[in-house]
């Protein structure tokens, strides 16, 4: 490790001296700051090593909105996301004229669900046919006082059977609005993606409503009889989609009970019930992919089935030099940078100006219509050979007191030429004072606290004789 170090030393202060050439500029810096000239370097040659590491337990439970859909991704194989939901209690009762009950008959159950509104968040193929299949959940679901109950890779059981199914071509702006006047119509047919569901359920709590049985009958006036004759609905994409949406809970997902009186002077008007899928801290959904590509140029994908326990790193040599970040699954990119410190031994007089953690999107790697690049600015936290995170571990921006963004720097010219970047001179400089440990590591991951809302994905380029390499990017000025 020793003749490591030096070597690298050498190599910085080589790459000084080459800086005090006409390579670089020379700056004058105000009196304010150092009342003398000074050289100002900017040094990227520092060792970036980088890993994979998945988190175990990816927190999917408790949005109010949602993804669900499936799609085969070049890279990572067969995606899917799968939502289990809480269909709640709504209080049904006959209605009393003239203190005789109005009996009602069943006419049909249909569920509605709309995408996710202003924000249409979507991966891979929108202009092919999509298939949602509805099925009956008959496992519990756990107890509500539990925050944050569910994750990504937890399920419940539920009927093989189907309760009703849809094929369709999603219209994601007209599939996003509710239109109450025609949602509250009875007679209309149109609003959201519509699923008709079998007649036997529906035609079953129709008889519950008209039940004389008083057990019966509480199924309809009880939350919890309710939840126990029917805790819930599992929502699956077929296997042969090619997407993966956002759908939104509360008003814009019910399962809706068309019905009529059966003696009452209004006996032929038709009136609806809905049991909406409310926002709720138990709703949750499963995220899974195989990693296994068609591409057999990517078959080293399949190291990542290999990676059991969060203290797993894959080193990016055994995935031809990339590391991953992926929402839902949990993928992180892991960095060490073990030479920093170095800069203590240059002997010369000066500081760092700025510090930059930059990386790149593997060539070819993203699709900005199929495979876009993540929406949302990826966080960075600090870490160790555990692989240790939350959300108090964040590596903190010192002006907004919040946990620290990428920003992507976008070449409009040459594409292959934009990257993220991290301004990480806070952590170099504390490095500095304070040293680190050989385990010392930081995260690349997408919004901790959304990240189980998200299949975004992102693969980083980190091969060492590759211009769009992982670099720690260090302008250094120094004293004359």
């Amino acid at each position: 490790m020793k003749k490591i170090k030096s070597i690298v030393f050498i190599s910085i202060l080589a790459l000084l001296s080459a800086c005090n050439s006409n390579v670089f500029e020379e700056h004058e810096i105000g009196g304010n700051l150092i009342d003398q000239s000074t050289n100002v370097f900017m040094i990227d040659t520092f060792t970036v090593e980088s890993s994979t590491v998945k988190l175990d337990s990816v927190r999917t439970s408790g949005f109010k909105n949602f993804l669900l859909g499936k799609y085969k991704d070049p890279y990572f194989g067969n995606v899917k996301s799968y939502f289990y939901g809480v269909v709640e209690f709504n209080k049904f009762e006959l209605k009393l004229v003239k203190g005789e009950k109005v009996f009602v008959e069943f006419d049909s159950l249909i569920f509605i669900m709309y995408h996710e509104p202003n924000k249409l968040r979507f991966i891979g193929d929108t202009l092919a046919e999509q298939k949602i299949s509805i099925h009956r959940i008959t496992e519990e679901f756990k107890d509500k006082k539990n925050k944050s109950p569910y994750k990504a890779h937890d399920k419940l059981t539920y009927k093989a059977e189907e309760l009703g199914s849809k094929t369709f071509i999603p219209r994601l702006t007209l599939n996003s609005v509710i239109d109450d006047i025609k949602d509250k119509d009875p007679e209309s047919k149109r609003g959201g993606i519509r699923i008709k569901l079998d007649n036997a359920l529906g035609i079953d709590i129709i008889d519950k409503v008209n039940s004389l049985d008083i057990k019966i009958n509480d199924i309809l006036k009880d939350r919890t009889k309710w939840l126990d004759y029917f805790r819930g609905i599992v929502l699956k994409a077929d296997d042969n989609n090619s997407a993966i949406f956002s759908f939104q809970t509360g008003v814009g997902m019910k399962m809706r009970l068309y019905y009529h009186d059966r003696n009452s002077n209004e006996s032929g008007v038709l009136r609806f019930h809905d049991f909406p899928v409310a926002a709720n801290i138990l709703n949750f959904t499963n995220h899974s992919a195989d990693f296994m590509p068609d591409n057999t140029e990517y078959g080293f994908i399949q190291e990542i089935n290999k990676i059991e326990d969060i203290e797993d790193d894959l080193s990016s040599e055994k995935t031809d030099n990339l590391s991953f970040v992926q929402g839902g699954t949990g993928l992180m990119t892991k960095v060490r940078i073990p030479h920093v410190e170095l800069l203590n031994r240059m002997g010369l007089t000066g500081g760092i100006l700025k510090a930059e953690l930059v990386f790149s999107p593997e060539k070819d790697s993203y699709d900005k219509d199929l495979y876009p690049l993540p929406s949302s600015n990826f966080e960075l936290y600090s870490t160790n050979k555990k692989n240790l995170v939350d959300i108090k571990r964040a590596v903190i921006n010192p002006s907004t007191k919040r946990p620290l963004l990428s920003k992507y720097i976008y070449n409009p010219i040459y594409i292959d030429e934009s990257y993220y970047s991290f301004d990480i001179t806070n952590y170099v400089n504390s490095i500095l004072l304070n040293g680190q440990e050989y385990d010392n590591a930081l995260l690349i991951t997408l919004p901790f606290q959304t990240l189980g809302n998200s299949v975004e994905r992102l693969i980083i380029d980190n091969d060492r004789h590759s211009n769009t390499r992982m670099k720690l990017k260090v302008t250094y000025v120094v004293q004359n």
